[in-house]
């Protein structure tokens, strides 16, 4: 992976991010028992609550352990691609998260800010250089 690559992955990353930290704030709302971080972080690694977001998480893992590979000449395509397709822009699209995504949007502002940066970044790397 180039230089340039990688720094593009790392807007790409920063992007998911962003949208992983708004949908974990939406699905722990207000409830009191999660105002705590560590009690939040608890239930985001076993709460079955925040399970759907598996998939989302484990594109961050691999983007962040491509990006940290120095051996690795991966290309960014697939990421983008996956990214894609949580957001129901691809095809194969995870019928569970889409729709927890979906009623996440739709109450909660964060989540469509979030959105809309990965939007942009996902259209701004996919344009060719």
């Amino acid at each position: 992976m180039t230089e340039e690559e990688r720094a593009r992955g790392g807007e790409l990353a920063t992007a998911l991010k962003g949208l992983h930290r708004a949908l974990i704030r939406a699905e722990a709302g207000d409830d009191p028992e999660l105002q705590n971080p560590y009690t939040l972080l608890f239930a985001v690694i076993g709460d079955p609550r925040f399970s759907w977001m598996g998939a989302l998480s484990q594109l961050i893992v691999q983007l962040e352990e491509a990006l940290d590979d120095k051996e690795d000449i991966a290309e960014l395509a697939p990421f983008l691609t996956a990214a894609g397709q949580l957001l129901g822009e691809e095809e194969g699209t995870q019928a569970e998260f889409r729709l927890r995504y979906l009623m996440a949007l739709q109450k909660e502002p964060d989540v469509a800010l979030a959105t809309g940066a990965l939007r942009r970044v996902l259209t701004r790397l996919a344009q060719p250089r």
